[in-house]
């Protein structure tokens, strides 16, 4: 990402109605870089499954980069409110009985989506390796995210510990994202390193 390239508007400071036409804009990315991958992706190609002209989406995004970084980011923030309303009480399955089994397998649940989806793993790693500032913008947003859900997890655990556990777990998990992508560990390796992290930090608590 280039450094050079104007930040995308924020969020926050938009009307309903961008509002709207962001969503629309980073559902389309989101449908086509599971489909065919960020590489192969255009922005005309966003412009024809949005149903939003090419001129409007540069005014919300000056760089495919970005729109990218923040189709990645919205969809972690998907998966992670997904991940949590299953774990819930009616999510089909009945709740774990520790914050140590709760933060495992939101761990776990995570990690296997991005399995399944190996364009946004590859795009997350981008994101993490990148210097451009909105990427670090996004990547706070996704931290933010991973950090209220674990929060949720652990509601009978002290807050200070609580929080230095969601440092580690997110640690654990990322640096096992990373690890993937580059090709340095198996999947296998990956949830080990995960389960005995969170089995460690939580342990007792």
């Amino acid at each position: 990402m280039s450094t050079s390239e104007l930040p995308p508007r924020a969020v926050d400071a938009m009307t309903r109605a961008q509002l709207a036409r962001y969503r629309r804009i980073t559902d389309a990315v989101i449908e086509l870089v599971a489909e065919i991958g960020p590489d192969a992706l255009q922005m005309r190609d966003v412009a024809a499954r949005s149903g939003i002209s090419l001129a409007t989406i540069y005014r919300y995004f000056s760089s495919k980069d970005h729109l990218l970084a923040a189709a990645v980011a919205d969809w972690q923030s998907r998966l992670t409110d997904r991940v949590l309303t299953e774990m819930g009480p009616g999510g089909g399955r009945p709740p774990a009985a520790s914050a140590e089994e709760r933060v495992l397998r939101f761990a776990q649940r995570e990690l296997r989506a991005f399995q399944r989806h190996p364009h946004f793993a590859r795009l997350t790693v981008s994101l993490v390796c990148s210097a451009d500032p909105y990427a670090s913008e996004m990547i706070a947003r996704m931290n933010a995210a991973s950090d209220a859900a674990l929060a949720a997890l652990m509601p009978d655990v002290p807050a200070e510990a609580a929080a230095t556990a969601g440092v580690a777990v997110q640690a654990v998990v990322s640096t096992g994202l990373i690890a993937w992508v580059t090709g340095r560990k198996a999947w296998p390796e990956i949830l080990d390193d995960t389960e005995r992290v969170t089995r460690r930090v939580l342990a007792g608590l």
